[in-house]
């Protein structure tokens, strides 16, 4: 009896693996579309979403209008606006202004990042991202969400197997040898096994940067080296370092220590998002932001508009252009 249990046992392990395995092959068929090799100009604030998605954004737009004047941060990661700022072309940049403005005495920066998150200005630069085929639209993985169904059915199974192995110890029908023991295990296994996948999957089917996303990625961090910083205008001095790498490339270290309390993933330097090590479609949102060092090669968004000119609300990057001239909500 033990050994037919042991046996069971495989087949539930064996269950839960295939179908988690039907869901990640899913996954990458998607995400690893073939790049289609057009130029690309993107500005910081597209830059900053897909590096870090709306968090990375809001920070982005805090740094600059700080840096420009337009709002105020002081001890606690309080942020105000500063009277007689002008108005700004950016759409996020205004969306944070707007926010602050609707509310006395301001916003600690974490609650504005979580006011801001699903504001249609940051709901636009996704569906740009998504139209030029550098993030993923979620409807793109219906049939990956309905594999993942098949891997909830797996471990319900495992887990009822698992009870079963109880209660026929209980009973005495088994559970006197070493091979009831191995199936208690393999069983367990699979159960582990299949819960942490339907976490990792519930992760991984969301904001999904594509492989051309993470080549333009790529290539605007190799034009746009960390530590390397382009003062002609507060769009490449303060936005696109913060953009590509985080709050910690800001400038000012105690700006950047104030906008980050409450983050919950620093956001500072580094690791790209949930963007892990170039696995076939990396997600942001639930990890870390920052410049995960990806491979392939660089489209670089065509062949101009790196480093072109333009004033702090716009921004011109190595598969980005311009977005026009911003005063940055700033009186200066």
């Amino acid at each position: 009896m033990d050994f037919v249990l042991l046996m069971a046992a495989f087949g539930m392990f064996f269950l839960v693996s295939t179908a988690e395995q039907r869901v990640e092959r899913e996954r990458r068929r998607v995400s690893e579309t073939t790049p289609s090799g057009h130029g690309h100009q993107l500005s910081h604030y597209e830059l900053a979403y897909l590096s870090g998605g709306p968090r990375r954004t809001v920070n982005t737009a805090l740094a600059v209008l700080a840096t420009a004047g337009a709002v105020r941060v002081s001890r606690g990661s309080q942020v105000t606006p500063v009277h007689g700022a002008r108005p700004s072309p950016e759409p996020v940049e205004q969306a944070v202004l707007d926010a602050l403005a609707a509310r006395p005495g301001g916003y600690r920066a974490s609650e504005l990042r979580r006011e801001l998150e699903t504001h249609p200005a940051l709901a636009s630069l996704a569906g740009s991202l998504e139209a030029r085929g550098l993030m993923v639209r979620e409807e793109a993985f219906g049939t990956a969400w309905r594999r993942r169904a098949g891997v909830k059915i797996a471990v319900g199974v495992a887990v009822g197997y698992v009870v079963l192995l109880f209660v026929l110890a209980g009973l005495k029908v088994a559970g006197e040898g070493m091979p009831f023991f191995g199936a208690l295990l393999i069983s367990g296994a699979a159960v582990v096994s299949g819960l942490l996948a339907l976490r990792r999957h519930r992760r991984r089917l969301r904001s999904v940067i594509t492989r051309e996303g993470r080549d333009v990625l790529r290539a605007a961090r190799d034009y746009h080296p960390r530590g390397v910083r382009d003062h002609s205008t507060l769009a490449f001095s303060v936005g696109i370092p913060v953009a590509l790498y985080g709050l910690q490339d800001a400038g000012d270290q105690t700006l950047s220590d104030e906008l980050s309390i409450g983050d919950p993933g620093a956001d500072s330097a580094g690791s790209c998002g949930t963007h892990s090590g170039g696995d076939g479609g990396a997600t942001f949102g639930t990890d870390s932001y920052g410049g995960l060092d990806f491979g392939g090669g660089s489209s670089c968004g065509g062949s101009s508009g790196c480093g072109g000119g333009s004033s702090c609300g716009g921004g011109s990057s190595c598969g980005g252009g311009s977005s026009g001239g911003s005063s940055c909500g700033s009186s200066s």
